[in-house]
């Protein structure tokens, strides 16, 4: 019961919230002292998204923004409540933001009655969310550096799991590509455990890579000083990398989108499970709010709280979309988890070469390699990374990525240091 217990994050009220409160006055006053200009600006309004399954709450946050949560299960009032720190509320109308000042924001659906944001301190923000029921569960992960993803659900999902047993195998297909017929090699991928040895299979010796450009369509992505583009600049260098790729032999490659097209974040991943891919790469540019001299590289890969060990045996399959009616989103996510958990180490590797060949090669500042939720890396069935490559928000970086010539370097340095991981 205690492993469940740590899933579900089922914690005591009051209890759990003091406790936090200790946890982050104690790194407040360590990594934050007296007199510190920070960049940590906090949006003041947060986005709503309302599903059957889940109610989805977004927050744009500093990248250097932490995080602690506790859950009060009180069947009068129940509560989900998230410090950041170091945080401040943008100003409003002009205006700066007080100490006390707080904002409501009513949702009114079947898991969130409600969220309320207030600049409980100098550098916290305090994020409230009055939930529909004590029974609610939540996960909160990263869409990107900049933005929390908060996602509260009607039910003890992992425990209904534990009760009913793993999906069975009739539970999960093959995924497959738009005409593609099924061959006799992904009839043998649908069984979860012979498809663990399809993986880098020696005697072909060829590696699927499949680069993810960010953003796209409806969704810019981050915006440069004078106009530029987060998915403009990215695309480019997904294309400039492709072509690195395309010379290597034993390498496949290929683009979630080759054009100016919205893919949403679960759909990047589902294209490199249907094809087997071996390697998932998201490129995007960094963005900061306030401060625009901040420079640099870095690359992340996925991290999240463990759920069982030996879980992952049952769920680390390739090519494998959990697109059954008899398993929920909610199932979905858990097993996705489970999957990127048995590449982890791996892409903690690739994201370390790749990292200081992409610093190496474009001269930009190395900010290091990071791991944290990201959403979009959390269902990819294979080693998979997260590259920011420049701050497109700082006016020197965003004239350089426009460069085609900048843009190929960057494209190099990624390429090395992928070349480097597979060798």
């Amino acid at each position: 019961m205690d492993r469940i217990s740590r899933i579900t994050n089922s914690k005591n009220c009051f209890t759990g919230y003091i406790r936090s409160w200790i946890f982050l006055f104690c790194l407040f006053l360590l990594a934050h002292p007296a007199g510190a200009e920070q960049d940590y600006g906090v949006g003041r309004k947060p986005e709503f998204h309302s599903y059957p399954t889940h109610t989805q709450i977004v927050l744009e946050k500093a990248e250097k923004t932490r995080y602690v949560h506790v859950i009060s299960k009180s069947s009068s009032h129940p509560r989900l409540f998230i410090n950041l720190f170091p945080a401040v509320l943008l100003p409003f109308q002009g205006k700066e933001v007080k100490i006390g000042d707080k904002w409501k924001f009513e949702i009114e659906d079947r898991f969130v009655q409600g969220v309320y944001l207030e600049q409980e301190l100098d550098s916290v923000v305090k994020v409230v969310l009055d939930l529909a029921s004590p029974d609610c569960t939540y996960d909160i992960f990263l869409e990107d550096p900049r933005k929390l993803v908060i996602e509260v659900r009607g039910k003890d999902l992992i425990v209904e799991l534990l009760k009913k047993g793993t999906p069975s195998s009739s539970s999960l297909f093959a995924a497959q590509l738009p005409g593609e017929e099924e061959t006799e090699e992904k009839a043998y991928e649908k069984d979860p455990i012979s498809s663990l040895l399809l993986r880098r299979r020696e005697e072909e010796k060829v590696y699927k890579v499949v680069l993810d450009p960010g953003h796209g369509g409806k969704d810019p992505g981050a915006i440069g000083p004078s106009g530029l583009k987060e998915k403009d600049v990215v695309l480019a260098v997904a294309k400039e990398l492709a072509k690195l790729l395309e010379e290597e032999p034993g390498v496949k490659v290929y683009l979630t989108r080759r054009d100016d097209s919205f893919i949403p974040l679960n759909q990047r991943t589902g294209i490199a499970n249907q094809i087997g891919g071996d390697i998932f790469i998201s490129i995007h540019a960094n963005a900061t709010l306030y401060d625009k001299e901040a420079s640099g590289v870095e690359t992340f890969f996925n991290s999240r709280y463990s759920y069982g060990e030996g879980a992952e045996a049952v769920a680390a399959r390739e090519n494998v979309s959990l697109e059954s009616e008899d398993v929920s989103e909610e199932a979905k996510a858990i097993f996705w988890d489970l999957i990127q958990d048995r590449y982890r180490n791996e892409s903690n590797d690739l994201s370390h070469l790749v990292q200081g060949e992409l610093s190496e090669t474009t001269g930009l500042e190395n900010r290091g390699v990071k791991s944290a939720p990201f959403y979009v890396l959390r269902g990819a069935a294979m080693p998979a990374i997260l590259v920011e490559i420049g701050f497109i928000s700082n006016p020197w970086e965003e004239r350089k990525l426009k460069g085609e010539d900048f843009r190929k370097r960057i494209a190099l340095g990624i390429f090395k240091g992928l070349k480097a991981y597979l060798e």
